[in-house]
């Protein structure tokens, strides 16, 4: 579906969120090497399944990853979402970069969830619905889910600066909005 209007920042930066399946996390490394600097990682992402958004970036990290040891150290960090994933931007001629090719940063604190809790089994449904191949990574890995507790937000969606809407905002606003299940067959 194409996005909302740039009038809408909180319900564009929903958009941005609900439809990407990767984001980029940014955080301080504290990594041999390159400990005090700052880094960022490609993770699959979702917020939930297609046909319902519930607005929180889950993820599921391996302890055998640096930036997971990392974010135990320092859960503080931010989540890169663009439009770029898709293709709007290049069917409408805009440079990832074009403020037009809209994207968001979600800046938090990254929460480690526990096993076999009720928001455990939400992020299991929302990561394994839109990546299956999750399904079968090693057990020995030790894999977890997690989720950014969202403290404030930045948008880019248009010429003239950054937008920041209201965190409550954001999870007031409702990107399924004005759309069809018929979209959702078709995108599956």
């Amino acid at each position: 579906p194409p996005p909302p209007p740039v009038e809408d920042a909180a319900k564009m930066a929903r958009y941005i969120v609900h439809y990407s399946d990767w984001t980029a996390l940014a955080h301080v490394s504290h990594q041999k090497n390159i400990s005090g600097l700052p880094m960022a990682r490609v993770y699959s992402m979702s917020d939930g399944p297609l046909s319902n958004s519930s607005g929180v970036p889950y993820l599921y990290t391996s302890f055998l990853d640096g930036v997971h040891r990392d974010l135990r150290i320092d859960n503080r960090c931010s989540l890169t979402m663009s439009l770029a994933e898709g293709d709007y931007c290049s069917h409408n001629q805009l440079d990832p970069e074009d403020p037009r090719c809209a994207q968001v940063i979600l800046i938090g604190n990254y929460i480690f969830l526990q096993n076999n809790t009720q928001e455990w089994k939400l992020a299991e449904n929302a990561l394994f619905s839109r990546h299956p191949a999750m399904k079968t990574w090693p057990k020995c890995h030790h894999f977890t889910f997690g989720k950014l507790d969202i403290k404030s937000i930045i948008l880019v969606d248009y010429f003239g600066g950054s937008k920041y809407p209201n965190v409550e905002d954001y999870f007031k606003a409702n990107p399924l909005q004005n759309i069809t299940k018929s979209v959702f067959v078709e995108m599956i």
